[in-house]
């Protein structure tokens, strides 16, 4: 094997890889936005909600990388001070503006990956400028589903940059300029991927719908809404109608639900602002579903569970089956 590669300064790596991206954004820009209006293939609108602030996302990063360029001439391309420029960048109204519009594409992402694979299925010219835009040299072998996301893994990428000049900076000031900067990157970071969560989440929702029955239900109920109780602890007698569409979903996901000490439950719970929705599987649905359990001591006497729970009225322990 041959030597091991020597790894590249830090301030020439974030210029070269700033470089790049400005790049990537730029055909994605030109060789799949502008063409996918020109053409036809989708309106103003619909590429707005695929590709939401994608002109701004090239504006800003290509300022960026003009600032650096200039830094870089005006130092005599060996860069001592670069501070001030990260945080002109990454801090204030300049950092909250490439926050705001970094969260609005990156937390339409999944969205846009969808979109565009369903028109591909279905619009055969569609999937062949597709493919004809992919073979471009510009692309660099390149798929747009890989394309997408590079906004997303640049982000990713600062905080370790800005870390990796922090760790080559001799000056006092000027290392705590460059470690503000990089606070302010993972900030960024931090805010953009609660977005994305929370974006994932808000279409998720649709789908479980779409898989979702309910038993016991009435004939007139329509599918979003739930039948539940008014007190958890009560049988189902005289349910009331919960619409789930009204409610914002904060996790989904597998749980085991101990119904007894003996009895456990594989569910799939649904964890939404204000209540928690235990579902199970059934072929390709998800039932939900009551549980009883025996009250002591009237051996015949039961307790119905509800598997819809208001979270004001719950309670938590370490152990579910304790007293």
């Amino acid at each position: 094997s041959g030597p091991p590669k020597t790894p590249k300064p830090p301030v020439p790596e974030l210029f070269l890889t700033e470089h790049a991206h400005v790049r990537m954004l730029r055909v994605l820009l030109e060789l799949f936005y502008q063409p996918m209006l020109r053409e036809g293939f989708f309106d103003e609108q619909e590429l707005s909600n695929i590709f939401p602030s994608l002109e701004d996302l090239v504006e800003v990063h290509t300022l960026f990388l003009d600032s650096l360029k200039k830094l870089r001439e005006e130092s005599g391309f060996i860069i001592a001070e670069i501070g001030d420029v990260l945080l002109a960048r990454f801090e204030g109204t300049e950092g909250s503006w490439f926050q705001k519009i970094s969260a609005r594409f990156c937390s339409r992402q999944s969205f846009a990956l969808e979109q565009l694979k369903a028109k591909q299925r279905k619009d055969t010219r569609f999937n062949q400028f597709i493919q004809e835009a992919e073979s471009r040299p510009r692309c660099r072998r390149l798929q747009l589903k890989d394309i997408i996301p590079t906004e997303m893994q640049r982000l990713t990428k600062y905080p370790l940059l800005l870390l990796s000049i922090t760790k080559c900076t001799e000056a006092a000031a000027e290392r705590a300029k460059v470690e503000q900067a990089a606070e302010c990157c993972r900030q960024i970071l931090n805010h953009v991927n609660q977005e994305v969560r929370d974006m994932e989440n808000l279409m998720s929702l649709p789908n479980l719908l779409q898989l979702l029955q309910i038993t016991p239900k009435q004939p007139e109920s329509p599918p979003n809404l739930f039948l539940t109780p008014p007190n958890p602890k009560t049988p189902l007698k005289s349910p009331q109608n919960t619409d789930i569409t009204k409610r914002t979903l904060v996790h989904e996901g597998p749980l085991t639900w101990r119904v007894t000490r003996d009895k456990a439950v594989e569910v799939q719970v649904l964890l939404l602002d204000d209540l928690l929705v235990l579902l199970q599987r059934q072929e390709e649905r998800l039932v939900l579903r009551c549980h009883s359990r025996a009250l002591a001591p009237a051996p015949d006497g039961k307790q119905m569970l509800s598997p819809v729970i208001r979270l004001r009225s719950a309670m938590t322990r370490e152990v579910a089956t304790g007293p």
